[in-house]
């Protein structure tokens, strides 16, 4: 009988502390999430559904101007590449197959790639030939951070009005995308 009455002080005790530990961690997440840094759930991209597209100002790899603007009015996949992720090169079909289909729905796609040399580099020669923009950035990815893009290959689907609508990292995450729409 006494066994019996530890045993449930014991699993009383550990219960408790559980609670408290998950009553911090609650009210941490609460804190970061107020303070804007909490990540969406499910999209680990660092992008959140409802973000809209940022304002910015800057020049595509064929010379075309682009502007936060030019996107609005259209659906918008943006698919953010790094030279130093392998993932990014053996990403870039299915990213294809994705702007192509965008782009008979009167969409528009845009490639943003990041490193050094990225204007002259492969991966950029081939995302021109899958993307309707692409733009080149220095290894600061000043633009991709902007977006909000963290790790690499991620996407970004924008509707009509600017606003995330779908978010993810890797090709995994976009073919269920693909899947899905």
């Amino acid at each position: 009988m006494i066994f019996a009455a530890v045993g449930l002080v014991l699993v009383g005790a550990v219960g408790l502390v559980n609670l408290a530990l998950l009553l911090v961690m609650l009210r941490r997440w609460r804190e970061l999430e107020a303070a804007g840094s909490a990540p969406a759930a499910g999209t680990g991209a660092g992008l959140r559904v409802i973000d809209r597209i940022p304002a910015f100002s800057t020049a595509a790899l064929d010379g075309t101007a682009v502007t936060e603007r030019a996107l609005l009015g259209k659906e918008t996949l943006v698919g953010f590449f790094s030279l130093t992720c392998k993932a990014c090169v053996t990403s870039v079909p299915v990213f294809a197959e994705h702007a192509e289909r965008l782009r008979a729905l009167g969409g528009v796609s845009l490639a943003i790639v990041h490193g050094d040399g990225a204007a002259e580099s492969d991966l950029a020669a081939q995302l021109r030939d899958a993307f309707d923009l692409v733009i080149a950035e220095d290894v600061t990815a000043a633009l991709s951070k902007q977006f909000g893009a963290k790790h690499y290959p991620t996407y970004a689907w924008y509707d009509t009005g600017g606003v995330v609508t779908s978010a993810g990292v890797g090709v995994a995450a976009l073919r269920t995308e693909m899947a899905a729409t």
